[in-house]
């Protein structure tokens, strides 16, 4: 059976993890949201900056709701919807109102959910659940193995973050976790009168954020008083996307299919 195209879902998946670079004339049908390349990628930003503390850094869920199944989410075009939640807040939820983020803001915010969406469907379509081992196969494991060692290890080990990695999940999941994995609790530092503090944001907005360190402690400052910086789990996933070739993207799911 020949080996499934990797370079097909890499196209589609490129899009999620770099930055929105075009999405094609069909995505603008999907939604009359202006779904271009700098709509989705100031949305990003502005998304980043305002609500990634609680839902995610990619909309998927954290301390608040997954956003990208949300019926609110699902019922907007153009930020019409999401815009009077955002300006309105929903303070029975624990959430606050964001008066100063603009409608053009907000319709940027709705552009990046409605892409992240589409390209979810897009990565579901490509990975559905009757791909098998058998089809995604065809790589060189050891060549995989050397692969992993030089650009991989730095952040996985077959040993520990990613021991029993093929018995945890089926091959589409595995192949899609290898390329696009879901990002973790959102984390970075806060600098307040010139101490840095790290951990892990549990909530963001204009006026406030709170930080968990790792004692457990937790720390709530006023967002004008201090700087924020939040890391990028996915960096390094974003980074070797757009460099693997269709074979090494074969060789390395050949070894992760090892590791049981």
């Amino acid at each position: 059976m020949s080996a499934f195209p990797f370079n097909a879902l890499r196209a589609a998946l490129a899009v999620a993890l770099l930055p929105f670079a075009g999405l094609a004339q069909e995505t603008a049908k999907a939604t009359p949201a202006a779904l271009q390349k700098e709509n989705v990628v100031r949305g990003q930003a502005v998304y980043v900056q305002n609500c990634a503390a609680c839902h995610g850094t990619g909309a998927n869920g954290g301390v608040g709701p997954n956003l990208l199944t949300s019926v609110v989410v699902r019922h907007d075009t153009a930020g019409e919807e999401i815009g009077k939640v955002v300006h309105e807040g929903r303070m029975d939820k624990g959430m606050p109102a964001f008066p100063k983020i603009t409608d053009a803001q907000v319709s940027d915010i709705a552009a990046f959910l409605h892409a992240k969406i589409l390209l979810a469907s897009r990565a579901s379509a490509l990975t559905g659940s009757t791909i098998s081992a058998s089809n995604l196969m065809g790589g060189d494991a050891a060549a995989g193995k050397k692969y992993f060692a030089a650009k991989c290890s730095q952040c996985h080990s077959a040993t520990g973050n990613l021991a029993g990695v093929a018995k945890k999940h089926d091959p589409a999941e595995l192949q899609t976790t290898m390329l696009m994995p879901k990002a973790g609790p959102l984390t970075g530092s806060v600098t307040a009168e010139g101490k840095s503090f790290t951990g892990t944001f549990l909530h963001r907005d204009e006026f406030t954020v709170t930080l968990r360190t790792a004692d457990g402690t937790t720390h709530t400052w006023m967002t004008n008083h201090v700087g924020i910086k939040a890391d990028d789990p996915l960096k390094g996933h974003r980074d070797l996307l757009p460099t693997y070739t269709d074979k090494d993207m074969h060789d390395v799911f050949a070894y992760l299919e090892t590791l049981r």
